[in-house]
């Protein structure tokens, strides 16, 4: 026997966040996500999201009382007003390699979200940016990127068993800052700077507001069109900016300009995830000494590409490449000799031709998932794309036990 509890409180909290390290206990690889990263999404103080939106979680508990598996279901019903029909989503999915369980987790978050008028269920996602937490991993079992999704292989056949039909593929590209064709983008630089006037320009912590505007007047314009679409503010970005201080570097952070007029956006920050892996996700009194003598010691970094984007005036006027190619450059190439670039989806391949020109290769790959919760709803994937030979070799079908004799 099991059951299922929602939290609500700090005991809730606690029991929810002991499933993963009972999930990945043997797993070298893991490297666990800060819980405070984790319950922010889901705090209404936090996640504006949440102002015309509705979230919950969910732990089960095995017969004894202990924690076996959690998710969290969520609503958005402003972006749903976009949609052919409301889709929930469900996110922070783990569990013990048990079907049963799995399954009285989906079930559990599937009635949640039908109460709350969803006729269909995306997942494992985030409830809010989608540039973190977003999707399966499938293939590429790494050690896991800053709030990146990590998860044991057998998830796979929970989601397709349980009736997921994968609906999207989210990439993440690799690519060693040595192997990036500097020549190419300095003789285009030259090229265009004949014939415009282009210039490149990196975060200056002293000109946060000015870079905000810029920023949102590129971003709204480049993501308008996206059903997902929410426009962002320069107070948002000033307080994004402000609270990620700790960790950002700002010569990794660039704006591109067309004759004076914000052009682009390249945000990547350093890949602190190893780091935290000794935090064992918490960031209290006595874990961040400790990350912060690491960060002291470190002189190297993974670059982590989190935002990216062109405005729709100048896509023709290779301000993507000028921006990957100053992002880097010389200065950065030696404190960052590996960069992740910004995930992105599939289908978008205006995108993922011009990562391929730099370079680099599909590193890893997550799936996001649907699933109809009503009959009539025909679930309608997203274009993919051939995966690269040495990421196809198929996950392999593991004996999944199941609890019903027990019950």
């Amino acid at each position: 026997m099991h059951s299922i509890i929602q939290v609500k409180d700090k005991k809730g909290w606690k029991l929810f966040h002991r499933v993963p390290h009972i999930v990945y206990k043997d797993d070298p690889n893991w490297i666990c996500p800060l819980e405070s990263d984790i319950e922010v999404v889901f705090n209404p103080k936090k996640n504006k999201t949440l102002e015309h939106g509705d979230a919950a979680c969910f732990v089960l508990l095995d017969k004894n009382g202990n924690p076996q598996g959690r998710i969290t279901a969520f609503i958005d019903y402003e972006r749903n007003k976009l949609l052919a029909y409301p889709v929930g989503g469900i996110g922070f999915f783990d569990c013990i390699q048990n079907r049963d369980y799995a399954f009285a987790l989906f079930d559990a978050a599937a009635y949640w979200l039908k109460e709350k008028g969803a006729k269909a269920v995306d997942g494992p996602i985030n409830f809010g940016e989608r540039d973190k937490f977003w999707g399966l991993l499938i293939r590429g079992f790494y050690p896991p990127l800053f709030q990146e999704n990590y998860n044991p292989p057998y998830y796979e056949q929970f989601f397709e068993e349980w009736g997921f039909t994968p609906f999207e593929q989210v990439l993440t590209f690799r690519g060693e800052t040595s192997n990036i064709p500097m020549d190419r983008f300095n003789k285009l630089m030259e090229t265009l700077g004949r014939r415009y006037n282009i210039r490149n320009e990196h975060l200056h912590l002293d000109k946060v507001e000015q870079y905000a505007e810029d920023f949102c007047e590129v971003y709204n314009a480049a993501f308008k069109q996206y059903d997902h679409f929410k426009p962002v503010s320069p107070p948002q970005v000033i307080k994004s900016i402000k609270e990620a201080k700790p960790i950002i570097d700002p010569k990794i952070i660039i704006l591109t300009y067309f004759n004076e007029k914000p052009a682009g956006f390249c945000i990547t920050i350093p890949d602190i995830n190893q780091l935290l892996k000794p935090a064992k996700g918490k960031l209290n009194w006595q874990t961040i000494p400790g990350l912060l003598w690491r960060k002291w010691r470190t002189k190297k970094y993974v670059g982590k590409g989190i935002a990216f984007g062109v405005h729709p005036d100048y896509r023709t006027k290779g301000i993507a490449g000028i921006l990957l190619g100053y992002m880097s450059r010389d200065e950065n190439r030696e404190k960052y000799p590996l960069m992740y670039f910004t995930t992105v989806r599939a289908h978008n391949t205006e995108a993922v031709s011009v990562y391929l020109k730099m370079g680099v290769e599909i590193d890893r790959l997550h799936l996001a998932y649907r699933k109809a919760l009503e009959a009539g709803i025909e679930v309608e994937p997203h274009e993919f794309i051939e995966i690269p030979e040495h990421l196809q070799e198929p996950t392999a079908v593991v004996n999944i036990p199941s609890t019903r004799s027990q019950k």
